[in-house]
């Protein structure tokens, strides 16, 4: 779906909650084990609000990053997107079978409608003539759609004889695919409105928080460490 915030400034660091002495305090200050100043049971339910929306904003930014790291590979080597080589021969060899007995069924149907009709004097409707044929032709179409999705879309490793297992999850990755092409859409086009200086301010702020936070988390867990010797 869409977002709530209409530029770049929207998805940086909301503003800080102070308590009733105009302190600043940060998102852990409701959090019984910080020490620091406590906020009141509203304060606290604002600060969260206030997480929960620098939560979303943050996600979204990473979304604008990933997206940019994707464009910035695909203009260094367009490459990147084809189909390995290895793949593609996987594919080819899956069609032999599940396109090539199909294939071969309807070229076979007509020689044996033509035989039985000329040599054993037997009558068929054309109806059922046609009927027979194009089940066959229908089944090698899905044969192909079934070829490339049964196989095995790494390069290093092989897969079943059958399938089943690849179908279902290259089925899972193309969903996944179509979902988030869609929401890249929509990021795009949020994106063509905002100012090139915003969104590298944006996602720099973003690279700042996410740095806080592994230090946050990494003090946390010597402290840990150091209470448990």
């Amino acid at each position: 779906g869409g977002s709530d915030y209409d530029s770049a400034a929207d998805i940086s660091a909301p503003a800080p909650t102070k308590n009733a002495a105009g302190e600043v305090v940060g998102s852990s200050a409701y959090d019984d084990d910080d020490g620091g100043p406590q906020l009141n049971a509203g304060q606290q339910a604002l600060q969260r609000m206030r997480d929960q929306r620098q939560a979303a904003a943050d996600k979204e930014l990473r979304a604008v990053s990933n997206l940019r790291a994707v464009d910035d590979a695909l203009r260094e080597d367009a490459g990147v997107a084809a189909i390995p080589e290895k793949v593609a021969m996987r594919m080819g060899k899956r069609m032999l079978p599940f396109v090539g007995i199909p294939l071969f069924g309807t070229m076979g149907a007509f020689v044996a409608f033509w035989y039985l009709a000329t040599y054993k004097d037997y009558e068929f409707q054309p109806a059922a003539v046609a009927t027979v044929t194009v089940g066959f032709l229908v089944t090698g179409l899905l044969g192909i759609t079934y070829s490339m999705l049964s196989a095995s879309w790494d390069p290093d490793r092989e897969g079943s004889t059958f399938g089943a297992d690849e179908f279902n999850r290259n089925v899972g990755n193309l969903k996944e695919g179509l979902s988030r092409s869609r929401e890249n859409a929509l990021l795009r086009e949020r994106m063509a409105g905002m100012p090139e200086e915003e969104i590298r301010r944006a996602l720099n702020d973003l690279d700042k928080r996410d740095e806080k936070r592994k230090r946050d988390a990494e003090g946390l867990r010597e402290k840990m460490e150091r209470e448990m010797e």
